[in-house]
């Protein structure tokens, strides 16, 4: 939750860690200073938009980094912070492709911010785990799929994490 106080107004912006965006999922503006809002005539467009939205959603990012955040609903299996061996592309797939079925608009971002990293270095591990053969769908569209090669080395890692063993 990010909260300032705008010309006697408390505005608190409440993003949603589980929400299928990256934004705010809420916003939340009420008096505290009577003395100060009686000349604004209530809320008013002019007010809301002196709202550094920006600002607001670079805090918001950070706050969910520091809190070590799930990158979906269901929370994600694995951080990864490096991508070298087979095991870690297909479980970084299968990352990608749970924030893809979970319906999230931007997984490539959900990851990124998930994980701490720059969506650049996102993209291209997605696009490296497609053309090493872990990731399929239609030409030209994003993947939607695991391999074969992706589940055979995936069998059995249900609920664990890299660094246990298979």
């Amino acid at each position: 939750m990010f909260e300032m106080d705008l010309q006697g107004w408390g505005v608190a912006v409440v993003s949603d860690l589980g929400a299928p965006w990256d934004g705010p999922t809420s916003l939340e503006v009420t008096a505290h200073d009577v003395d100060a809002v009686i000349e604004t005539d209530g809320i008013t467009a002019e007010l809301l938009r002196k709202l550094p939205m920006g600002e607001i959603r670079k805090q918001l990012k950070q706050i969910r980094a520091q809190l070590g955040s799930a990158v979906g609903p269901a929370g994600s299996e694995a951080v990864l912070e490096r991508v070298e061996t087979d095991l870690e592309y297909a479980l970084m797939a299968r990352e990608y492709l749970r924030l893809v079925e979970q319906g999230f608009r931007s997984p490539i971002a959900r990851l990124a911010d998930g994980w701490g990293m720059s969506r650049n270095t996102i993209s291209g591990r997605i696009r490296r785990a497609r053309a090493m053969g872990f990731l399929d769908g239609p030409t030209g569209k994003p993947a939607d799929r695991l391999t074969e090669k992706s589940r055979r080395l995936l069998e059995g890692q249900s609920g664990k994490g890299v660094d246990q063993p298979g």
